[in-house]
């Protein structure tokens, strides 16, 4: 074959690519790479087909073979470590990620994905440097704008990280349009201002505490939220109603998204507005828990294993992987006397409450448990909760309850780091994975620490 011949195979298989033909475009870069295996660009072009049909681990291969070939190939060494670090081989995906960019200092991507793998393997100061390098290079990409402001949350500089993260309002999954002004956080004067979530169940937990500081700004409070939490959070001081859609254009006259309200009040470390409880149970609900509860022996303890997948977000996905647990990881929990758990569990893992450990008391009642009222008032009733980082933790925090969250190596920016306390729960107590990974060394912590609990008076 020529060098032609060669340039014609690998032309063929970039227009195949281009038309969705995966495979043909792989058999194409193959003969190619057959005649001349030199050609670093084909490796790349064959790895990208490769990652497209599922397989990286060939891909990861091929950008070896270029990087053998053409050693500062910035594209190659940057598609080898984002490969690596989707693999979760995150120690070894930074030094190729760094390597590209001395390769080509102006790629923003590299220092992005740098970044990325630093924030996995906590190391989040070296993280905020290369996010910022990559900001300095994209300034208007909302992305890489958000990737600072979660390292910077992480890092305890809350009042610049909440002004980074309004970026996220250009990025399409956090885009709400909705028909009225903008509330800048000037006084209300008497109007009506709709708070709105835009995440999660826990995002909008957590942030419901900023209500009552909004209805002291003069103006009535609705809050819009997930149908799920709109018996609950109508419990919150300052809210006028909560509703689970968009309230008629002529029924309020400015808005602002729940999470853009810590920015809006300038928050910072010492001024999280910190006061608990600021959600409350329904007192007859309550009490019909509470006769129920009483029948089981000893301390009565809420137990959460797992986070809801949202197969739907990559992102989401990704994060709940490292978050979630089976439940018969909890065995250690099993040998504790005087402590009977209670289940609060719910979504795709319930089923595993059927099956827990030898020896581990769980009760379940969660199929008579429709939404978070409903949890709340089980929850009212509990002595502590146990979770991994799930909405359950906010719901126990924001009532004022114990609340113990087995928190991932590379934890959420709302737990700051190295920290075993939290400003904005002043009832939760993390236990914290010691590599990435590694659970069994929190479970025997939570093990030891829960039978000192129990023993006390």
């Amino acid at each position: 074959m020529t060098a032609n011949q060669d340039d014609f195979y690998t032309s063929v298989g970039m227009e195949l690519y281009k038309m969705g033909e995966i495979e043909p475009a792989i058999t194409a870069y193959g003969i190619a790479l057959a005649h001349d295996p030199g050609r670093s660009d084909t490796f790349v072009n064959l790895g990208v087909a490769l990652e497209a049909a599922g397989r990286p681990s060939a891909a990861a291969a091929c950008y070896r073979q270029a990087v053998a070939v053409e050693p500062m190939n910035a594209v190659a060494l940057h598609n080898l470590g984002l490969v690596l670090l989707g693999q979760g081989q995150v120690e070894e995906a930074l030094p190729y990620l760094r390597r590209a960019t001395t390769a080509n200092p102006t790629l923003p991507q590299s220092h992005v994905e740098s970044g990325n793998a630093l924030m996995a393997m906590s190391r989040t100061e070296e993280a905020i440097l290369a996010y910022r390098r990559a900001v300095d290079l994209a300034p208007d990409m909302p992305e890489y704008r958000f990737n600072l402001a979660l390292a910077l949350l992480a890092n305890g500089r809350l009042k610049e990280g909440f002004q980074e993260y309004e970026w996220r309002r250009r990025i399409d999954k956090y885009r709400r349009d909705v028909p009225a002004p903008e509330w800048d956080g000037e006084p209300l004067r008497g109007r009506t201002i709709v708070l709105h979530a835009e995440q999660g169940f826990g995002d909008a937990l957590q942030f419901a505490r900023y209500a009552p500081l909004v209805a002291a700004k003069g103006g009535r409070v609705i809050l819009w939220v997930h149908r799920a939490l709109v018996r609950l959070l109508a419990t919150v001081p300052g809210v006028t109603a909560a509703v689970a859609s968009q309230p008629p254009h002529s029924a309020f006259d400015v808005h602002a998204p729940l999470m853009s309200l810590p920015h809006l009040f300038g928050t910072e470390l010492d001024t999280v507005p910190g006061d608990v409880p600021y959600i409350f149970p329904d007192p007859d609900a309550a009490a019909a828990w509470e006769e129920r509860l009483a029948g089981l022996p000893g301390l009565k303890i809420g137990l959460v294993w797992a986070g809801n997948p949202r197969l739907h977000d990559r992102d989401a996905a990704e994060i709940d992987r490292h978050r979630s647990l089976r439940l018969e990881q909890f065995a250690p929990l099993a040998a504790i006397s005087g402590v009977t758990f209670v289940s609060l569990q719910k979504g795709d893992s319930t089923g595993q409450a059927k099956a827990p450990p030898a020896g581990l008391r769980l009760v379940d009642w969660m199929d008579e448990v429709t939404d978070f009222a409903d949890t709340a008032a089980l929850v009212a009733n509990l002595d502590l909760v146990i979770s991994v980082d799930t909405s359950v933790v906010h719901l126990a925090g924001a009532m004022g309850k114990p609340v113990w969250i087995l928190s991932r190596f590379d934890g959420c920016w709302r737990w700051l780091e190295n920290r075993d306390d939290s400003p904005w729960y002043p009832t939760a107590r993390l236990f914290r994975q010691p590599a990435l990974g590694q659970w069994d060394p929190v479970l025997l912590k939570v093990a030891d620490a829960l039978r000192q609990w129990a023993a006390a008076p």
